[in-house]
């Protein structure tokens, strides 16, 4: 992957980031804002079902400040739909958790404090008998045609990490949901996931101290 779209998809990836902690600070907080940001995840998640929120209510949410990316007008489509699907996994993810789904990180984005969904993933379950489901739907998103279907596969993933209490990296995430557009970054970002999975044998003490220690952002796409 030529080097100009990895720098996009990290620039998107921050994007996201920073609206995801935005969100997830006002929601965790007190008073107006919390009550603010229920709302805005709650049009999130219904964004794009029958008679859910239009696009006009989440605009804000979604694309306010995007213009100053100034992303470049063929990768612009593949841009907001990066940022539409993390935002709003994070929706569900986030909903009705007292604690932070989204794992904290600085904006810089440091190789040392990134994790791969994979990790997330492995989090769910460690016992391998017990984690075919996990896996199998981790195949589903791989055997997507697009976006779309993609998102389906990984709102049930999404759904089973809230469960457990896992965390996501939703820089990381975003990062590859835009690399996955791409016919030549799409298997990379694959097997970065099966990598953080099978390689990941950590116990899940600790997942929710605000810090993502360890795993390094994978800059070669």
């Amino acid at each position: 992957m030529s080097s100009p779209v990895s720098a996009w998809a990290s620039a998107v990836a921050l994007f996201a980031q920073r609206k995801v902690s935005r969100l997830q600070r006002a929601y965790l907080g007190k008073g107006g804002d919390a009550a603010s940001a229920r709302a805005s995840l709650a049009r999130l998640r219904k964004l794009g079902m029958p008679g859910g929120a239009s696009w006009i209510s989440v605009g804000a949410d979604l694309f306010d400040g995007f213009d100053e990316l100034d992303v470049p007008e063929h990768l612009e489509g593949r841009a907001l739909a990066a940022v539409t699907t993390a935002l709003r996994l994070y929706a569900y993810h986030q909903q009705s958790k007292e604690r932070p789904m989204a794992l904290s990180a600085p904006d810089e984005g440091e190789r040392h404090s990134r994790r791969g969904f994979g990790w997330s993933c492995r989090r769910i379950e460690f016992d391998p008998e017990k984690s075919k489901g996990v896996r199998r739907r981790m195949s589903a998103v791989e055997g997507t045609r697009d976006l779309g279907g993609a998102e389906h596969h990984l709102r049930a993933l999404v759904t089973l990490m809230r469960a457990n209490d896992v965390c996501v990296d939703y820089y990381q995430l975003t990062r590859d949901l835009f690399l996955m557009q791409f016919p030549d970054a799409r298997d990379r970002v694959f097997m970065r996931w099966a990598r953080d999975y099978h390689a990941s044998v950590e116990g899940a003490d600790g997942e929710h101290d605000g810090s993502v220690p360890g795993a390094a952002e994978d800059t070669t796409l």
